[in-house]
């Protein structure tokens, strides 16, 4: 029995394939890592089974050998699905990144381990949401002036040029896991970041650490920066207290958040951070 499905499967991906240009497509999808379809009925349930969702009861009955089943048109363009990488009709390409935010009150050592997995896994490319934003304020371009009068006239940045960047950033990446580093900061970045990118995070991690433990860090860093001073640290982590942490309970409550410690030795936190992060 199960050979006639294997079969059939292959007949049906042969006959997808060797469709003239002329003919209209069905909206099939090869779900080949038993991901979900948004669409199905009871024939294309059963079918999932199998490796094979017909989005339309057309589909299916081809599938079941009536030849019928492209006779009218359909707009959609054919998806095969595989490994996170969405490819449509027209031959072209777009790839569904895992995506992991990293969250952390000012100190709380994200850009230090976000740095050292970069150095075990060669699949992961690392964004700051801040450095992406400074540096196109810093660009010159007409785009980046505007967000420059914006942040001196004392405007918020909308989300949807914070997120643009990101899109952009992780497109030219090359790399199938992202770690977004102090993003989102708060709801609006979340739901714009849905709405913008598509789907949501595989897992947030984090960085948990007390108020005075970060302020210590901070002021010991010596980095030079202007806001390292024990107002403007106090300042931050209240504004981490009252937008992110909501956040991050939205998360906890989807069973995304791996929650961190990181008042602790820094090969200790990194171990942890490893051992979640390959497991994705």
């Amino acid at each position: 029995m199960r050979r006639f499905y294997r079969l059939a499967q292959a007949s049906l991906r042969s006959q997808l394939a060797s469709r003239s240009p002329g003919v209209p497509r069905a909206p099939a999808q090869l779900l080949l890592k038993g991901q979900e379809t948004t669409q199905g009925s009871a024939s294309t349930s059963w079918l999932k089974g199998w490796g094979i969702v017909g989005a339309t009861a057309a589909t299916s009955t081809m599938f079941l050998g009536t030849s019928s089943a492209f006779a009218a048109p359909i707009p959609q363009a054919e998806v095969v699905q595989a490994d996170g990488v969405r490819v449509e009709a027209s031959g072209g390409a777009r790839v569904q990144h895992k995506v992991i935010f990293v969250l952390g009150g000012p100190g709380s050592g994200k850009g230090t381990q976000c740095g050292r997995l970069l150095e075990d896994f060669p699949d992961i490319a690392h964004f700051s949401a801040g450095d992406l934003l400074r540096a196109h304020v810093q660009s010159g371009s007409k785009e980046g002036n505007e967000v420059a009068e914006m942040i001196r006239n004392g405007a918020i940045v909308p989300a949807e040029i914070t997120v643009g960047l990101l899109q952009k950033a992780m497109a030219e990446s090359g790399k199938s896991k992202i770690l977004i580093d102090g993003f989102p900061r708060n709801a609006s970045n979340r739901d714009t970041f849905l709405k913008m990118v598509g789907y949501d995070c595989e897992m947030v991690l984090f960085f948990d650490c007390p108020e005075q433990v970060l302020e210590a860090r901070i002021l010991g860093r010596n980095q030079g920066r202007t806001d390292d001073n024990v107002e403007t640290i106090k300042k931050r982590f209240r504004v981490f207290i009252e937008q992110s942490m909501p956040v991050i309970e939205q998360y906890t409550s989807l069973g995304k958040v791996a929650r961190i410690n990181t008042d602790r030795p820094v090969d200790e936190i990194y171990k942890e951070v490893k051992r979640l992060v390959a497991e994705v």
